[in-house]
């Protein structure tokens, strides 16, 4: 059974699965949630070699500044629902592009390790993502 060590191998595994997917230089573009409006999630591999999978949802400044609490409760409390994903900020400590806050990316995030990772596993994050951009949209309707 081939194991996936490189964004290649990612997308070739995703093409198989289904997926429509777009292989970058430093990423795997591929489409979650739908045909009409689907979210994109950004694959890459980190310094600690694994594949993280980050997927937007929404933007900070999408989010009514008087709803902002209420709505981080909501998404905070959604993560013990939505594992092994967890909904996270990307600011400019992630990214320098991200330099104004209504900027920043609300994204459910994931990480797996790579070296004996397989397309079923694979295949399992990308469920578990789907699952967790269904149940992203109540937390985020909130302060939209």
């Amino acid at each position: 059974m081939l194991k996936i060590s490189n964004l290649q191998q990612v997308c070739d595994a995703l093409e198989e699965l289904g997926y429509d997917v777009k292989l970058r230089e430093n990423a795997v573009y591929v489409a979650v949630g739908g045909t009409e409006k689907p979210f994109v999630a950004v694959l890459t591999i980190n310094d600690q070699g694994e594949l993280v999978i980050n997927c937007q949802v929404a933007k900070l400044g999408d989010i009514r500044e008087e709803d902002i609490p209420t709505v981080q409760f909501c998404l905070l409390d959604a993560n013990t629902r939505i594992r092994p994903f967890a909904f996270g900020i990307l600011t400019a400590s992630d990214d320098p592009e991200y330099d104004v806050a209504e900027n920043y990316p609300i994204v459910l995030t994931d990480s797996l390790p790579l070296g004996d990772l397989s397309t079923a596993e694979l295949a399992a994050a990308m469920d578990s993502l789907l699952v967790a951009v269904q149940s992203s949209g109540e937390a985020l309707r909130l302060g939209l």
